[in-house]
Order: C-alpha cells, then sequence, then structure tokens
C-alpha cells in the first residue's frame, strides 16, 4: 500500500483532515521516492498540494490503472 496515495485518498476525502505541510511533505517525498508508478504517485500528491481535485482524481485512477491495487482496499485503511 502506498503511504502518498493515503494521503491523497485522505485529503480527496475530507480536505481539512491534512495540513498545507503534510501535503507539502508528502509532495515532496513522493517526489524523491523511486516506487512503482512513481509518476502517477507524483502527479497526484503534487496536485493534493495545489488543491486540484480532478487532477488528483485522475492520477489516482491512473495509479490503480498501472499497478493493479484496489482502490477500495485503501478506502478500507482509511476507514480504520
Amino acid at each position: 500500500m502506498n503511504k502518498h496515495i493515503l494521503v491523497v485518498m485522505r485529503w480527496l476525502n475530507d480536505k481539512d483532515s491534512v495540513s498545507q505541510e503534510e501535503l507539502e511533505k508528502n509532495n515532496n517525498e513522493a517526489y524523491a521516492a523511486n516506487t512503482h508508478a512513481a509518476y502517477e504517485v507524483y502527479n497526484a500528491a503534487a496536485a493534493a498540494d495545489y488543491d486540484y481535485v480532478s487532477q488528483a482524481v485522475y492520477w489516482l485512477g491512473k495509479y490503480f490503472e498501472r499497478t493493479g491495487e484496489n482502490s477500495n482496499d485503501y478506502r478500507k485503511e482509511l476507514n480504520k
């Protein structure tokens, strides 16, 4: 499970639950990380950092499409 994607999804569910500092940190860490689907992860994190909801949703979709991960697993994690 990608921690940067979790932050973006948490932000999309409730923008007040994630501080601007946390979004900036997530964006910077996502940029520095060399992860599978790094391009999608970075773009989703950057979109959240700059408050671009539609772009964040788009890149999340691309992330799940490319990795084959299940977005419902992420939603379950967020609801814990």
